[in-house]
């Protein structure tokens, strides 16, 4: 199913209308998707409301039929670091197009770390509105790509030692 779908789905549903009209001030930020063979997919969908400076999530299935509110946290962000809110008008790139570019580059270019793992986020952050997409490879190394959610582009792929995080 594409994004916009889950979240046009998402806006209409009653639990989502309820705790609109309490947090007026609040904007979709993300849509985060651990993607794991043997579990459903679930879409972990985030608005920030500006003005009280929290984030709730709303954790769907794929048919939003299922909704779970993870009620309002502050979130931890760097030190000059700003949450800013997705572009719905920009998001041109579906999650499933955005994992096939990811996928094929994995294939291409890195072939010896074969992913156990992805974690998807779609977010906006300096670089533009991306599909941060993660793979944690049996190697004991991160994959990071970086997809532009607007014209499918790989803005940026590298590679991570898992244990250098720490340093």
């Amino acid at each position: 199913m594409k994004v916009l779908e889950i979240i046009s789905k998402l806006r209409a549903s009653s639990k989502f209308k309820e705790w609109q009209a309490k947090n007026k001030g609040a904007a979709l930020v993300h849509m985060f998707i651990m993607l794991d063979p043997t579990q459903q997919t679930k879409y972990d969908v985030g608005f920030y409301d500006f003005k009280k400076e929290l984030m709730t999530s709303f954790v769907v299935d794929e048919d939003v039929k299922d909704i779970e509110v993870n009620e309002s946290k502050e979130v931890f962000t760097q030190p000059g670091e700003k949450i800013k809110p997705l572009e719905e008008a920009k998001i041109k790139v579906c999650f499933s197009e955005a994992c096939k570019t990811c996928h094929d580059l994995q294939q291409e270019k890195y072939r010896m770390h074969q992913p156990i793992k992805e974690i998807v986020i779609l977010q906006n952050l300096d670089c533009g509105q991306v599909w941060n997409i993660t793979y944690i490879a049996k190697t004991f190394k991160t994959l990071n790509f970086k997809i532009d959610a607007e014209s499918g582009k790989v803005i940026e792929d590298k590679l991570h030692d898992i244990f250098a995080f720490d340093k």
